[in-house]
């Protein structure tokens, strides 16, 4: 089987604002686009998050797969909203 084709790579920053506590959550990462049928979109992102009590319960990485860039940042809007976090940008 070959090896998926990248088509297209870009740094993301992926902005939040949690609820309760009103402070800025900040994932930094690549959203990557390849050549192959199943979940050819890709968002992997590492935490910003130092020094608050939301990082302790946040995750440091994170993966999304989708068919879609609209179906990943769905995706990571849910994760967030899951974990009291509003999607900013």
């Amino acid at each position: 089987m070959p090896k998926a084709t990248i088509i297209y790579q870009a740094d993301q920053e992926v902005i939040g604002k949690h609820l309760r506590s009103n402070e800025w959550v900040m994932y930094s990462g690549k959203l990557t686009i390849y050549d192959r049928k199943t979940n050819p979109i890709v968002l992997r992102l590492k935490s910003e998050i130092y020094d608050t009590f939301i990082g302790e319960f946040m995750e440091d990485k994170k993966e999304f797969k989708g068919d879609s860039v609209s179906d990943v940042y769905g995706k990571m809007s849910k994760w967030y909203y899951k974990n009291g976090i509003i999607f900013q940008y």
